[in-house]
């Protein structure tokens, strides 16, 4: 089938809808029913099923796509105020040539063991004793393979060791006993070699926090690790590597310790503080420069490199920090009026004395990935989620390839109703962006989740595969491709 064809065969998939899906294809609703994407997950566990799909994914997709997000956002009446407070469920979509096949399971952390245990959400009292940052641990944000193990990630604790083929919890990832439960980002960048960099803030550490910097191997043994004391108890979710540097962006968004508060309502925005940007050197992990950028908010990075007497990064940027602030309501609401949505930007770093500047571009977007053959080089292809400030959805539901050194973008609409999630990139060839894309969207008005193939070079021309689940999954953040 060909992909003009497939996109033909997605219009009939969409009327006809899944037989098995929690709604009758015969009366689809009027309007998209946006909860869909942070209703709860009730169960332990989503058993093995099979999607019903069109097209053909190709042989460089045969594999796994695991994805985690936070599936369980409300017990015996209550709801968590914040989408990122919800409990981790890691999805497995298993691509080969016999279908596709999906199953999902909670990461058993130790918060989430004694809160099924008791029936409701114990944060905060005698019944969840603390232990330390994993008390409040959702293990909900991303996924990484290290040392044939698969790992839940959140930022302010433990990784979580699981079984790739079962999802099990086997426990914490204990790097060592003294790095037990410290902060571990869920965003580890890869080096050429096939180890990672990644780090870790403690805002409350000391008199303005800490940052563990961490070097691991691809087998997960760890090979340098530092404690730095920080500037200021800003924050940061993602950072960015160059061939030499390491750059973390640390928003003015100021720990607050002063409340008895969730761990995001905790950060208080202060614009006038400006954005502190740390640059370490990887060679010597204790050396770092402190730069300033104008006040903004990053979730996440493309590109970086170095540019002579300065480093280079693209980002997405945000104006401000308001989107850490929402509660679940309010992002199933959609955007907030006047609150225009992060926008692909260069930042612009130098390594001498000076201050930074902020390089906007005119494209709305989120979940940037890029091709992790050419880590720490300037490369040009960003695929994204697009952004539009004037959108009534919650979030974005269309796709982009964007060459950030032409300004050419291709871009496929999902349609109306539907929100896209982040897509991979999996290469194959030896051009910068040359593979495959892979990612999943969800269809509020049909009630089904959809994984989708698309030639990476031709994004425009639609999905060469599509598997539609008979089930609607609650939106996730990241996740990785494992072939075989």
């Amino acid at each position: 089938m060909d992909r003009r064809t497939l996109l033909k065969g997605m219009g009939a998939a969409l009327l006809t809808g899944c037989a098995s899906g929690p709604r009758s294809a015969a009366t689809p609703p009027l309007a998209p029913d946006w909860a869909l994407g942070w209703r709860s997950v009730t169960s332990a566990a989503l058993a093995p099923v099979d999607a019903q799909v069109k097209g053909r994914f190709p042989d460089a997709l045969h594999g796994t796509l695991f994805r985690n997000g936070p599936a369980r956002l409300e017990r015996a009446g209550q709801r968590v105020r914040h989408w990122f407070d919800g409990d981790g469920m890691v999805q497995s979509f298993r691509v080969s040539s016999r279908g596709v096949t999906h199953h999902g399971r909670f990461v058993s952390t130790f918060k989430f063991q004694n809160e099924e245990r008791l029936g409701h959400y114990a944060l905060g009292t005698a019944e969840l004793p603390a232990r330390g940052n994993d008390a409040n641990n959702v293990a909900n944000t991303s996924v990484l393979m290290v040392g044939g193990e698969l790992l839940a990630l959140w930022e302010a604790g433990s990784a979580y060791r699981l079984d790739p083929e079962t999802l099990e919890t086997r426990g914490t990832k204990d790097w060592s006993e003294e790095l037990t439960g410290v902060p571990f980002s869920a965003h580890p960048l890869p080096e050429r070699d096939g180890s990672y960099w990644n780090y870790g803030l403690a805002p409350y550490a000391g008199e303005q926090g800490l940052m563990m910097l961490y070097h691991f191997s691809a087998d997960g043994r760890m090979l340098q690790f530092a404690s730095l004391p920080m500037p200021i108890p800003g924050y940061a979710h993602a950072f960015a590597q160059t061939e030499r540097h390491l750059i973390v962006v640390l928003a003015p968004l100021l720990w607050d310790d002063t409340q008895n508060l969730t761990w995001f309502d905790k950060e208080a925005w202060q614009p006038s503080l400006g954005t502190t940007v740390l640059v370490v050197e990887k060679a010597d992990l204790t050396r770092v420069v402190r730069r300033e950028l104008p006040a903004g908010f990053v979730f996440h990075f493309g590109h970086a490199w170095e540019d002579g007497d300065r480093l280079r990064a693209y980002a997405c940027w945000y104006e401000d920090a308001h989107f850490m602030h929402l509660t679940v309501d309010q992002d199933i609401q959609g955007r907030v009026k006047d609150r225009p949505p992060a926008r692909l930007a260069q930042l612009e770093i130098p390594l001498g004395a000076g201050q930074g500047r902020i390089l906007r571009s005119s494209h709305g977007a989120e979940f940037p990935v890029v091709d992790a053959r050419v880590p720490g080089r300037s490369g040009s292809a960003h695929f994204v989620v697009m952004e539009d400030k004037d959108a009534v959805l919650p979030h974005g539901g269309v796709i982009a390839r964007i060459d950030v050194e032409r300004d050419r973008v291709q871009r496929f609409d999902y349609g109306p109703g539907v929100i896209a999630e982040e897509h991979l990139f999996v290469p194959t060839g030896s051009r910068e962006g040359q593979g495959w894309l892979l990612g999943t969207s969800l269809d509020c008005t049909r009630g089904h989740t959809r994984l989708a193939a698309f030639d990476a070079e031709h994004l425009d021309d639609g999905p060469v595969a599509l598997a539609t689940l008979p089930r609607a999954l609650p939106l996730g953040f990241h996740g990785t491709f494992l072939k075989g």
